[in-house]
């Protein structure tokens, strides 16, 4: 507007601190998938499997004081009848598959959309720099994998500790979220690395997705097709389940597969220090032609 129009009004200092510039991107990526309506219907899927806990624990602790059936409900229900921490362990692994569909969605298109429309120029034309720029898209996919894991694990862990008999305050409300809490977050800090690493080599979302697919499920079915000839040291390259491998340990459970916990989480810092090594080379701001 020029200044002479009337309404112009000068520039005055709110007086309020700017937002970090990380923020600007993570808000916006949010926001985005959740003005779908088939994305917030996949979100509702996702939480059935916590409703089916919730109700095995109400039907254990509650209905089975008036029809002896809880030692079968248990029984029959495993892990999934437990209050105790390696039965919220065994949700996480479960959930695996929703984290795979939402990550899928989400954090495929992250880095390539930009670099396919030139994006990064825009954005370190701005006074933005590596480290905010990947933390802002880290914290998009963090949040859907909060949404997936550990969200439903403070909702069952309250939910448990209000219909169940047995259950102390200090380890359903405070110990067991301790523990969800910091698997999820170092999971999916990985996780979220690794799959913006993948998203930053290449331009076309749809070869980013199959490549992800097939590191997160083409790995499972190699490792399971090895140890049916013996070799059970095969499973360190199945991707996914070094995860609750290394995660058994914060949970007090059996790993899920004969390979030691630690050797899990170290095969993870080395996937997870190679995606940071190819996001500081991959990432930007003016494509190199030569």
């Amino acid at each position: 507007m020029p200044v002479y129009e009337r309404g112009y009004k000068h520039w005055e200092p709110s007086g309020r601190k700017a937002l970090p510039p990380w923020w600007a991107i993570a808000r916006r990526g949010i926001a985005g998938p959740l003005k779908r309506r088939g994305f917030l219907f996949l979100l509702m899927v996702a939480w059935v499997p916590a409703i089916v806990k919730g109700g095995i624990l109400y039907f254990t602790f509650k209905a089975g004081q008036l029809f002896d059936a809880g030692q079968l409900v248990r029984l029959v229900g495993g892990n999934w009848a437990s209050i105790e921490a390696p039965g919220f362990f065994a949700f996480l692994t479960w959930q695996k598959y929703f984290v795979l569909i939402f990550l899928t969605i989400v954090g495929t298109r992250l880095i390539s959309k930009d670099r396919q429309e030139n994006g990064l120029a825009l954005y370190f034309a701005r006074p933005l720099g590596l480290v905010d720029y990947v933390a802002g898209k880290v914290i998009i996919i963090m949040f859907y994998y909060f949404m997936v894991t550990l969200f439903p694990v403070y909702a069952l862990a309250v939910f448990g500790y209000l219909v169940t008999a047995g259950a102390t305050g200090m380890e359903m409300l405070v110990l067991i979220p301790l523990r969800a809490t910091l698997f999820c977050s170092l999971a999916g800090l990985s996780l979220s690395l690794i799959l913006l690493s993948l998203s930053s080599l290449g331009h076309r979302a749809v070869f980013i997705t199959v490549g992800w697919v097939l590191i997160y499920l083409g790995s499972e079915q190699i490792a399971n097709l090895m140890t049916l000839f013996g070799n059970r040291w095969m499973r360190i390259v199945d991707f996914p389940a070094q995860y609750f491998q290394a995660g058994a340990l914060l949970f007090d459970a059996n790993p899920p597969h004969p390979i030691s916990p630690w050797g899990s989480f170290f095969v993870l810092l080395v996937y997870t220090a190679l995606a940071c090594l190819i996001l500081k080379q991959r990432i930007r701001p003016v494509e190199v032609v030569s």
